[in-house]
């Protein structure tokens, strides 16, 4: 196995394209396949065209988020390329538009696609959803549905710089907008590690009525009214900061929680969050010390060294909304500390996250997932 790492801020696009490109690809043989990520200030068309002039068809999979993570730091404005290249490395990709109204059909149209031609019965699925669409969990059952335990799901929803208006998916075949692209990658063995560092407090809520990304009730309560009171009575005006720092933590099957970000106050007194709740959950308001989401790093980062066979690099997908959090605190340089500061490694600022606590892929907000890549 060999990877190659590139990573440019030049705000011309084809420029930092090739730049990119060039890094990643010294002393590489024809790459097996390519994960490129771009923030939203570039032409993505213009990026796509510049590195797969260089990429000469290999497979490629990527996205666009509200940073790029390299070993230097954070970056809001960026290109990030990691390519692999190996004879026992082998990739397949696929581009499907993203059907709200049809989230399930959208993730089995998905995993037709990947699994159609042969493909290996096992390997590690990369999925870029677009993160401003709806039912992305549901869309994930779906793609699990056809593919099933046999394969490993990572990855992260697509963004633009926090103005959400537009996202921006890619494969080889070309840039896509309110689609999931997603890749399959065989031959490498990746160890995931997946953590959130949010703790409840107070009691428990049943969310008793809900629809999608709206909760209208907490124990048959009006939601903010219940949210305002078991902060202390905020107001709406208080709502952006407050919810920042106080999501919802929905417990799952096995007894881990989930987390939901809250987004705005929504009529009637709603609560409108970034991804969908289901009705009848039972959900708490959780709360963390910033400086336990920075050091949550070496945790999430030991749990994929020690899955991945010989680490090799690291790919990281940290929700965006962690990194506003935590600024004034190198979480890459805790990844490195963990990992190796030679371990090479590329990533994503998402808006929501892809990762499993066992096999069936979850969509997670405020967490930080890392896919370390092994021989």
């Amino acid at each position: 196995m060999k990877v190659g790492v590139g990573f440019s801020r030049n705000p011309q696009s084809l420029e930092a394209a090739k730049r990119v490109a060039h890094q990643a690809l010294q002393g590489l043989e024809r790459p097996a396949v390519a994960f490129l990520f771009t923030t939203d200030g570039y032409d993505q068309e213009a990026v796509l065209k510049g590195v797969r002039a260089e990429l000469g068809g290999s497979p490629l999979v990527g996205a666009c988020g509200a940073g790029i993570v390299t070993p230097e730091g954070i970056h809001e404005n960026g290109v990030g390329m990691l390519v692999l290249a190996g004879k026992q490395i082998s990739a397949v990709t696929a581009q499907v538009r993203f059907s709200p109204e049809a989230p399930e059909k959208t993730g089995e149209y998905l995993g037709e696609e990947l699994l159609a031609g042969g493909a290996p019965s096992s390997g590690t699925v990369f999925v870029f959803p677009d993160g401003l669409a709806g039912n992305i969990s549901r869309m994930l059952r779906g793609l699990y549905g056809v593919m099933g335990p046999d394969f490993q799901y990572v990855g992260g929803g697509t963004g633009d710089n926090l103005r959400f208006r537009r996202t921006f998916q890619f494969t080889e075949d070309g840039v896509a907008s309110g689609a999931v692209a997603a890749a399959l990658v065989s031959g490498v063995s990746f160890g995931i590690g997946i953590g959130h560092g949010w703790k409840p407090i107070g009691s428990p809520l049943i969310i008793t009525r809900a629809n999608g990304k709206t909760v209208y009730e907490f124990d048959e309560r009006p939601a903010f009214e219940v949210y305002s009171e078991r902060l202390g009575g905020i107001t709406q005006e208080d709502f952006a900061e407050y919810g920042m720092h106080h999501p919802l933590g929905i417990i799952d099957a096995s007894g881990r929680f989930i987390i939901r970000d809250p987004l705005r106050v929504g009529p009637m007194g709603s609560l409108e969050l970034v991804t969908e709740v289901p009705p009848r959950a039972v959900a708490y308001l959780m709360s963390a010390e910033v400086e336990a989401l920075g050091a949550l790093g070496r945790e999430v980062c030991s749990q994929g060294m020690e899955k991945a066979k010989v680490p090799r690099f690291m790919l990281v997908f940290n929700c965006v909304s962690r990194f506003i959090l935590g600024q004034n605190h190198d979480e890459v340089a805790v990844l490195r500390s963990a990992g190796g500061a030679s371990l090479p490694l590329v990533g994503l600022l998402t808006f929501g996250e892809v990762a499993a606590y066992n096999d069936v892929p979850l969509f997670h907000n405020k967490t930080l997932v890392v896919a370390v890549g092994g021989q």
